[in-house]
């Protein structure tokens, strides 16, 4: 076994002490966060910088997306739902979806809406559509 060799003490001060732990405990940069709506009848605007993933649960949600979120998960029914996003799950039903681009889509709820106007990294869009009576725009 190796003998530890003893640390010395280094004065610190209370302020460099504090900052050093507030850093610590707060990271570097901005926090990353979710966003899970529940509630009906609500309509919000998401900044995707701050709330990067996104998931609707409640019914009748109108919700404008600023900036490009990494996912979204529709599964309450009645959404309105305008932006952008790398993935998007629909497992609700009568939903609206307006993407001005989208990489990566699910559908599997019914009697959805939706458009999704061109890739944001990938050579194509790609939608997979499970549910009945669903109109995308423009056809895959």
């Amino acid at each position: 076994m190796k003998a530890m060799k003893s640390m010395k003490s280094v004065p610190v001060s209370i302020a460099a002490a504090i900052t050093t732990v507030l850093g610590t405990l707060l990271g570097a940069g901005a926090a990353r966060a979710e966003i899970s709506i529940i509630d009906n009848n609500k309509s919000v605007a998401i900044d995707c910088a701050k709330d990067p993933v996104v998931n609707l649960v409640g019914n009748h949600i109108t919700v404008a997306l600023n900036g490009v979120c990494s996912k979204i998960s529709i599964t309450g029914n009645n959404e309105t739902v305008t932006g952008a996003a790398s993935a998007v799950t629909i497992a609700g039903s009568r939903n609206t979806v307006t993407l001005s681009a989208a990489d990566d889509v699910i559908v599997a709820g019914n009697s959805n809406t939706l458009i999704v106007r061109k890739p944001i990294k990938a050579a194509a869009r790609r939608i997979t559509n499970t549910g009945k009576d669903t109109r995308i725009t423009p056809p895959t």
